[in-house]
């Protein structure tokens, strides 16, 4: 990760071929485009560390560095279990990280509940107590949609900048865009673009960063000033849509404290009036994630966070008094969130000797995400290694009026390569299916294509065995095997339909038999089998599953609600994560 320099020059979610980052990257550059990129890297305070062992550089961004402890200090500083943790101050962070506790605290800070404190090693006494709570870190943060790709616990535990800023930055930005979505925020809807024809459905397809763009720009419109932005960098260096937007969502009685926009735009130096507008954010309690310098350097990842902070604490669309019918509101399922969530965990993309190189953008909406065919052909391709021809595959930005016959094409060489994938059942589903987001069709796809991928996955880690494994059940038997010899009695249930193990007993085997003295047995509650006790213990066992390493994206809830297919994937992800451990 490059960090900043990445994004700067990747505001649309692809890359050029011809930008500087990819020259850099490829060593591909003239003298010219070398100063250049050394102009940029000091301009935006990047530090370079070098791999004493593999010889590699890699970048990091000193404001980001800032920016994150920041946030740590400010929103865990009242954490009785941070204490001896904060004030984080420059590189403090990556040393301060080191045993896990931290990542773990800002994980459940961006996704509240979601690890249950009782599993945390909350004092680790050596590094395999570290090694549990990175395990359990980057397992949970993969279940909440985070890319973990390339960094494990050594990485952590080692201090690698450039990862563990990646880590924090995928994990702070989830927290920060978990509310700019329909279903949070049903005023949102105001954002529809009706002159373009656009349709609430067409805006939930959009990413945070796009909304939020929107929604800057449907401020600066209300304000009656010619400034739009596309952008959380260079439109936004001349602080001109900060202060209009901070004009337009200010309470009536804070905007007396604050300097009015015709006071900052007076000045012509850009530092200056950044300085001016960030003090104005300050009197809403908003001044957060960047500097002045960041502002006028266009920072595109610290600036998202700044406008994100601002949408999160002063919306400003008026929702109470324009409700939004009902009906219109789009709401999403838990178990389209954990489909979402697994599909964002995965880092999909075209193979890296193919041109052009495509990289999945983080999918908000999982039927929009979708409905180009492109991430589910990644996805079969991670399914089956080389099944897809990606010359055969239209990538954006599409040709001019062709984006939908190119998106339908897609979509149906996704549904001929699902049919030669071993155990996918496709009835009454074609790509046109996919592309028209007929939601039920749609999610009964991708379950297969989770489940595909789960038993590959298992299937590596049995090195090539699974093919007389097919079934849930078999899966199912391959843990009572992983389970013989533990001292308990192996469990008899021949499959994941019917009575599903709300107690978890059946997870907990497979848990110790895995890493023995995983389950602490005591913070069981056995005293009544009412749905808040069996929540609770099914909440342990997850984190316990994710704690020696598995990755587990379904829910304690599942497990409470007997939901067999999900407790199927619970399974086979700690039997590969037990044959891992045996190899």
């Amino acid at each position: 990760m490059e960090t900043c320099i990445s994004d700067f020059f990747k505001t649309s979610g692809e890359r050029s071929e011809n930008s500087l980052y990819v020259k850099h990257k490829g060593g591909d550059m003239s003298q010219k485009d070398a100063n250049a990129f050394r102009k940029l890297s000091t301009a935006l305070e990047v530090v370079q560390t070098r791999n004493e062992a593999s010889g590699a550089v890699h970048s990091y961004s000193a404001p980001e560095v800032r920016a994150f402890s920041q946030y740590i200090n400010d929103n865990l500083k009242d954490d009785p279990l941070c204490k001896g943790y904060l004030t984080l101050q420059g590189e403090d962070l990556f040393t301060k990280v080191r045993d896990g506790v931290l990542i773990i605290k800002v994980i459940n800070l961006s996704a509240p509940d979601t690890i249950d404190e009782r599993v945390i090693n909350k004092k680790p006494r050596n590094e395999f107590q570290m090694r549990e709570n990175h395990d359990l870190a980057l397992a949970t943060a993969a279940s909440i949609g985070c890319r973990i790709v390339n960094i494990g616990a050594n990485d952590i535990l080692n201090g690698t900048p450039h990862l563990i800023l990646g880590l924090l930055w995928q994990v702070i930005r989830i927290g920060l865009v978990s509310k700019v979505n329909l279903q949070m925020h049903p005023g949102l809807a105001k954002l529809v673009n009706t002159e373009a024809g656009e349709t609430l459905k067409d805006l939930a397809a959009l990413s945070p960063e796009d909304l939020l763009i929107r929604w800057v720009n449907y401020h600066l419109k209300n304000a009656g000033v010619d400034k739009r932005i596309k952008n959380f960098s260079d439109d936004i260096r001349d602080s001109e849509a900060y202060i209009h937007l901070l004009d337009q969502i200010a309470p009536k009685d804070k905007k007396k404290e604050m300097a009015t926009p015709f006071s900052v735009m007076c000045n012509p130096k850009l530092l200056e009036r950044a300085e001016t507008t960030l003090d104005s954010a300050d009197k809403l309690d908003c001044r957060k994630f960047v500097t002045p310098q960041d502002v006028v350097d266009g920072n595109p990842k610290l600036n998202m966070a700044f406008v994100a902070n601002l949408f999160n604490n002063y919306p400003g669309l008026n929702e109470e008094e324009e409700p939004v019918p009902p009906e219109e509101v789009i709401t999403e399922t838990r178990e389209e969130k954990t489909f979402r969530n697994w599909i964002n965990s995965l880092g999909l993309g075209t193979p890296e000797n193919f041109k052009p190189r495509w990289e999945a953008r983080y999918i908000n909406n999982l039927y929009g995400g979708l409905a180009n065919g492109l991430v589910i052909l990644a996805i079969e391709d991670c399914v089956k290694k080389g099944l897809v021809d990606w010359s055969k595959v239209c990538f954006p930005p599409f040709k001019q009026n062709r984006a939908e016959i190119q998106s339908r094409q897609n979509c149906k060489y996704a549904i001929d390569y699902a049919a030669k994938i071993a155990g996918l059942k496709l009835v009454a589903i074609g790509g046109d299916d996919i592309y028209d987001e007929r939601q039920t069709l749609v999610l009964g796809l991708v379950w297969q294509l989770m489940r595909a991928y789960t038993k590959s996955m298992l299937g590596q880690s049995l090195r090539g065995g699974l093919q007389t494994a097919e079934r849930c059940g078999d899966v199912h038997y391959l843990v009572g095997q992983l389970c013989s010899g533990d001292g308990r009695e192996k469990q008899q249930n021949s499959g994941f339909q019917g009575q599903v193990y709300p107690e978890f007993d059946a997870h907990r085997g497979p848990i110790d038999a895995i890493r023995p003295d995983t389950v602490d047995y005591s913070l069981l509650d056995t005293s009544a089998k009412t749905p808040e006790v069996l929540l609770s213990n099914a909440k342990l066992a997850v984190n316990w599953g994710r704690k020696i390493g598995a990755k587990i994206y379904a829910l304690p809830e599942d497990v409470v609600e007997q939901k067999h297919k999900m407790v199927m994937t619970i399974f086979a992800c700690l039997m590969e994560r037990g044959l891992q451990n045996k190899s």
